[in-house]
């Protein structure tokens, strides 16, 4: 660093002003409109003397949507001669204590910043799941969870659908076979596929009772509320049991027995609901072990059209090894 700079740096640090900014942004980072409300200055004031700090690298930025956060400069936003210098300075501001008024002003500003935070859900109530759901999708939280599966998995999806699993499958897994009876429910699913841009997609068309399966050719099979759309269940599950490997799971959500038969028109059901216990027996005529049963939670809203809606379960078992 030339004397110049120096002389320069040191003119820069040498306002009051300037020196109580960075004190404070060396503690916290903050706003403009934050910073106004602590020094109790005007905005161009501030906003001024920002300018100079960050013209000198003594302090960075950071937009947030209409809004602009300042903090302390670190060595990584300097990559000069000068960082020495700075890095002392910064040292030598963390290290002593905010003046009694400006501590308080910092305090009051972030018990209002988290106040705004709260009271922001307040007024958002019960539409917060449809926001979060309009910018992320339902099945955001679903790609985290299957990170704690292994990833050179292959996985049937029985009863796909229209596709609606399947990037998510095969975002995280090796291979995902898609099988549907119904030609234009896979033609949708072709389109899904092909717009996620996934190469390790594959759609089959048959009947889960005559599964287009090898024998032993997935580790995992899921079956979504689908069993119940079938004439013969115990023929699918022994299907699906078939085309796992020895260790292999069976992955099945279905319904409680209902008797809302508006429901069940709707949906084109061919039964309303299967009994745990109908589907265990399958599952263990199947020669799958380990079989576990739980209720699934079903976060619906209550107005919905067809309520009461019927319960849900999970199922799991494993083809012995």
């Amino acid at each position: 660093m030339d004397i110049l700079s120096l002389s320069t740096l040191f003119k820069a640090i040498g306002e009051p002003v300037r020196l109580r900014l960075l004190h404070l942004l060396c503690a916290e980072e903050l706003s403009v409109g934050e910073l106004v409300r602590i020094v109790e200055l005007p905005q161009s004031t501030v906003s001024r003397h920002l300018k100079a700090l960050k013209d000198h690298g003594l302090v960075a930025d950071r937009p947030a949507g209409t809004a602009t956060f300042y903090r302390a400069a670190v060595e990584a936003d300097l990559g000069n001669g000068e960082t020495a210098l700075r890095d002392a300075l910064a040292e030598l501001m963390q290290g002593a204590d905010l003046p009694p008024a400006d501590r308080a002003g910092l305090e009051r500003v972030l018990t209002a910043r988290n106040t705004e935070g709260e009271g922001f859900f307040d007024r958002l109530g019960a539409r917060w799941d449809i926001l979060r759901e309009e910018c992320f999708g339902a099945t955001f939280h679903l790609e985290a969870f299957l990170k704690l599966l292994p990833a050179d998995w292959t996985v049937a999806d029985l009863g796909t659908g229209t596709g609606y699993l399947l990037p998510v499958l095969a975002g995280h897994f090796r291979r995902v076979i898609g099988v549907d009876a119904s030609e234009r429910m896979i033609e949708l699913a072709e389109r899904r596929a092909g717009e996620a841009g996934l190469g390790n997609i594959e759609l089959r068309r048959g009947d889960l009772e005559h599964l287009p399966l090898a024998d032993g050719e997935a580790d995992l099979a899921v079956a979504l509320l689908i069993f119940h759309h079938l004439a013969d269940v115990g023929s699918a599950v022994r299907e699906a049991a078939r085309a796992l490997k020895p260790g292999g799971k069976l992955l099945v959500v279905e319904i409680h027995p209902h008797e809302n038969e508006a429901f069940r028109v709707a949906m084109g059901d061919r039964r309303p609901g299967i009994a745990p216990e109908t589907l265990r027996g399958w599952m263990a005529e199947a020669g799958l072990g380990n079989i576990n049963f739980w209720d699934v939670v079903r976060i619906a809203r209550p107005e919905h059209e067809l309520a009461p809606l019927p319960r849900l379960y999970g199922a799991i078992g494993a083809k012995g090894v």
